[in-house]
C-alpha cells in the first residue's frame, strides 16, 4: 500500500460575483494531475493514491493569493466539483495597510480529476460560509450563509453553470449562524433532510419543509437519516434509534450497547451505525432496530469514536479518531457491515468527510487545504 500525501497548491481566479454568473472564457486554466499507487491484494484494503494537483502561474509565495479553506468535493454523473476560498490582495490603503478581496472559486472535473476547469466565483466574507454540501436530483448543492438575510444554495447541474437559489420555507430563527453551523443538510431517498438541531426538517422540493415529529407531537431529531429496505432510520443519543416510513412521522426505540449515536448508513441489506464512544461503538442491524456488535480483524473497535459512516461503491467506510489519539484518524472498511478491516492509520490529521465517485473515495482533511484520495483494487 502506498500512502501518499500531496498538498494542493492552488491557482487564483478573481471575478466580481455576488451571486451572478461569471464569464470565464477569457481565461480558463486547465490543470492536470495523475494517479500513482500499487495494487492491493485484498478487496478489503484501500490503496492511497495521489490526489489531484492544482497549480498555476498566478500563485506566488508572497501570499498575494491565500487559500484558507476547501469546500467539500461532490460527485455526480461523471463529474467532480469543488470550491476553495481565496483571499487576494488587491491594493493598499493610504496608511499602507493592504486591501483584500475574499471569494470562493469553483471548479469542475469531467475526466475523473485528471484536469480541472474554473467555472464560477462568489464573493464571500469568510472561509466558513459553506455550511453543507450534497447532491440531489442530479444537481450539486452548496449551502452558503452570509447573514440572516443572505442564505442560499449555490447549485449546478453540470458543474459549469451555477445558480443561486434562496433558502426558503424554514423558520427565521433557523437562519442563525450557530444553528446553521450544526445543521446537516443531506439527501436520502429523494428527500432532503436537515438534522443536527432541534427541530429537524424534511423537504421534497427545497421550498416546503415539514418538521420531523414523533406521533406524540414532540420533535424527532438525530444526526443523519439513512433509507433502507425497512424504511428510514435515524440514530440519536443514549442508544435511541428512530424509524419512519415517510421521513416525517417518526417512532423510536431504545437499544443497548451504544451511547451517543452519531452516523448511520445502509447497504448490502444491513444498517450500520457509529458512535462517539463506548463499548461496541460500531454496530450493524438487519432492520435498524435490533443491533449487533461488529468484528474488527486487526484492532479494537471500541477504542475508536466514529465521526462518519457511509456506504458507497459497494462497501461501508467508517472513520474517526482514537480516545487518546489526538489528531490521528482511523479508517475501517467492510463489505457486509459485520466484519471490518482497519486500514493503515491516516497520520495526517482527521478525516472530516468522505465522498465516493467513479471508483475513488475523496476525504476532506479537517483544518487542511488538501484531500486524501484512495480506491479499491481495480
Amino acid at each position: 500500500m502506498v500512502n501518499i500525501l500531496v498538498l494542493f497548491v492552488m491557482t487564483l481566479l478573481f471575478v466580481a460575483c455576488d451571486d451572478s454568473s461569471v464569464d470565464t472564457s477569457a481565461e480558463n486554466d486547465i490543470l492536470s494531475s495523475s494517479y500513482e499507487g500499487e495494487s492491493s491484494s485484498s478487496l478489503d484494503t484501500l490503496e492511497y493514491v495521489a490526489p489531484p494537483k492544482l497549480s498555476g502561474k498566478e500563485y506566488n509565495p508572497d501570499f498575494n493569493a491565500i487559500i484558507s479553506n476547501l469546500a467539500p468535493p461532490l460527485y455526480n454523473d461523471g463529474k467532480w466539483v469543488m470550491g476553495r476560498f481565496e483571499t487576494k490582495r488587491v491594493g493598499t490603503k493610504e496608511n499602507g495597510l493592504p486591501i483584500y478581496d475574499r471569494y470562493y472559486v469553483f471548479f469542475v472535473s469531467k475526466d475523473d480529476m485528471a484536469t480541472w476547469e474554473k467555472t464560477d466565483t462568489l464573493r464571500c466574507n469568510r472561509s466558513d460560509n459553506i455550511k453543507s454540501a450534497f447532491t440531489w436530483n442530479g444537481r450539486f448543492y452548496y449551502l452558503l450563509h452570509t447573514d440572516e438575510e443572505t442564505t442560499f444554495f449555490f447549485s449546478s447541474e453540470d458543474g459549469a453553470q451555477w445558480d443561486s437559489i434562496p433558502l426558503v420555507g424554514l423558520p427565521a430563527e433557523f437562519m442563525d449562524d450557530a444553528i446553521l453551523t450544526r445543521a446537516n443538510f443531506h439527501a436520502s431517498n429523494n428527500k432532503v433532510f436537515v438534522t443536527g438541531n432541534v427541530p429537524c426538517y424534511v423537504t421534497s422540493d427545497l421550498e416546503t419543509w415539514q418538521e420531523m415529529k414523533f406521533r406524540s407531537g414532540e420533535s424527532a431529531c438525530g444526526n443523519n437519516v439513512a433509507w433502507g429496505e425497512s424504511g428510514y432510520r435515524m440514530s440519536g443519543d443514549r442508544g435511541v434509534i428512530m424509524y419512519s416510513d415517510d421521513g416525517t412521522t417518526w417512532d423510536s426505540t431504545s437499544t443497548s450497547g451504544t451511547l451517543n449515536g452519531y452516523q448511520i448508513a445502509f447497504g448490502n441489506g444491513v444498517y450500520v451505525r457509529g458512535t462517539y464512544s463506548g463499548r461496541d461503538a460500531l454496530q450493524w442491524s438487519r432492520d435498524g432496530l435490533e443491533w449487533n456488535p461488529t468484528r474488527l480483524e486487526n484492532g479494537n473497535a471500541s477504542s475508536i469514536f466514529y465521526n462518519g459512516v457511509i456506504f458507497d461503491g459497494g462497501i461501508f467506510l467508517a472513520y474517526g479518531g482514537g480516545m487518546m489519539a489526538g489528531s490521528t484518524s482511523y479508517l475501517l472498511v467492510s463489505e457486509n457491515g459485520q466484519d471490518w478491516v482497519l486500514q493503515d492509520r491516516v497520520a495526517y490529521r482527521d478525516i472530516e468527510r468522505v465522498v465516493y465517485g467513479n471508483g475513488k473515495y475523496v476525504a476532506t482533511i479537517y483544518g487542511e487545504n488538501y484531500f486524501a484520495v484512495f480506491q479499491k483494487e481495480p
